[in-house]
């Protein structure tokens, strides 16, 4: 599959990563005492690629700085909607590390955490399959490109 969706439907879940191997999570968000730590949510637009609409928002919207995002692509069905996909793609500084502010342009709750973290804390996350997708893209055990994450 290529890297254009057309339906209006997807997002894209960008995994904001630096160099000690930790994650940037949102902060906590759920119904009725069921709490998650999520990924940012990214609406695409009709025609816009996966990289394209991640680029978009993290550079125009948060102001990031210069980013590289990986060739592998998570993909899973959306739960808010059943016709539309999420793609989580790995998102890294550009140069060696991001600036010490990277976390308060997303929000200023948004915790670091690594995958060990999160499972020995028993903290859930949004999308439960996250946790997995970067143990194995740190571990190099996932090719590029496109997988399916269900």
């Amino acid at each position: 599959m290529d890297d254009t969706q057309l339906s209006g439907r997807d997002v894209v879940r960008p995994v904001i990563i630096d160099s000690p191997k930790r994650l940037l999570l949102l902060i906590p968000c759920g119904d009725e005492g069921e709490i998650s730590w999520m990924l940012p949510t990214i609406r695409m637009r009709p025609g816009e690629t996966i990289r394209r609409a991640a680029t978009r928002h993290l550079r125009r919207v948060v102001h990031l700085p210069a980013l590289c995002i990986s060739p592998l692509i998570g993909r899973l069905p959306r739960r808010d909607a059943p016709e539309g996909m999420q793609y989580v793609v790995v998102v890294r500084p550009a140069a060696e590390s991001w600036p010490s502010a990277v976390r308060l342009a997303l929000t200023p709750e948004a915790c670091w955490w690594t995958t060990a973290e999160l499972r020995s804390a028993h903290e859930p996350v949004e999308p439960s399959e996250l946790l997995d997708f970067m143990d194995g893209y740190w571990a190099g055990w996932l090719p590029d490109g496109e997988i399916s994450l269900e």
